[in-house]
């Protein structure tokens, strides 16, 4: 990435957690559903030493930390890494660490058992997506995986919202980011040398809502979250406002033929 597109998302990200303008309880529940995600396309197995990529406030690292060896989170907001800090002293976590760093600045000897991008990968340019997917695995030891969630180009919900709100669709996204279409994902994954991808819809309308509507009763997230868990259990998943991408490496080889391990709903092209 960049260091123009790293510095225009730096000052994005910094007004966006100095505002905290989101619904706390949709929050926590798309953190909650984000980490169930991931330890159940992970196999529910204990994790080992995993990067989270663009931690923001570290709420999602410091449940992982229950569930993992260990976990670094970075982030280019120092205002985030700041609140990220803040929570995992109050909460006693000694197994997670925040770096206030761009993914450029990480040592590319270092290794992890899983690499983990909450919203992040719509962040980086198209062009440099594919080598960054690269160095991804090559971070990767035997039988580590990445793990990412992020918005879908298909979304019926985003095509709506273009629609009915304008130029207002885009104060709830950074100048550089987009949404990423779900097959060209996976084929990318398998390009970098993944052996196993896995896609799958989890959003519908809770994220939407948090930000739309954060002063509303925690009664409206659920209904959302219920709406998306609904939702993402049929084919229509494909149209869902945001997915899930789970890459693995096979445990004795970071080689091998690639494959796509499809769940009940993949989303398809």
């Amino acid at each position: 990435m960049s260091r123009d597109v790293e510095g225009r998302e730096r000052d994005f990200f910094d007004r966006h957690y100095e505002t905290g303008a989101w619904n706390p309880a949709g929050f926590e529940l798309r953190v909650r559903r984000d980490l169930a995600a991931l330890r159940r396309q992970a196999g529910g197995r204990r994790l080992g030493r995993v990067l989270s990529i663009g931690c923001g406030g570290g709420t999602f690292e410091c449940r992982l930390a229950a569930h993992a060896e260990s976990v670094v989170g970075i982030d280019l907001s120092a205002e985030a890494v700041d609140h990220a800090r803040e929570r995992a002293a109050a909460l006693g976590l000694r197994n997670v660490e925040f770096r206030c760093q761009p993914l450029s600045d990480l040592d590319a000897e270092d290794e992890f058992d899983g690499i983990v991008c909450i919203a992040f990968l719509h962040h980086v340019p198209a062009a440099e997506l594919p080598a960054l997917l690269r160095r991804l695995r090559g971070q990767l030891r035997p039988g580590g995986f990445v793990f990412a969630q992020d918005p879908n180009r298909r979304g019926i919900l985003r095509a709506l919202g273009r629609v009915v709100m304008g130029a207002r669709y885009d104060r709830y996204h950074s100048p550089d980011e987009r949404e990423l279409d779900p097959p060209e994902i996976a084929r990318q994954l398998r390009d970098a040398g993944f052996d196993a991808v896995e896609i799958r819809g989890i959003d519908l309308a809770l994220i939407a809502g948090h930000y739309l509507f954060p002063g509303a009763g925690a009664w409206l997230m659920h209904v959302f979250a219920a709406a998306d868990r609904a939702f993402c259990a049929t084919p229509l998943a494909r149209f869902a406002s945001g997915f899930t991408a789970f890459a693995a490496l096979a445990p004795s080889s970071a080689d091998g033929a690639s494959s796509v391990r499809g769940g009940p709903h993949p989303l398809g092209g």
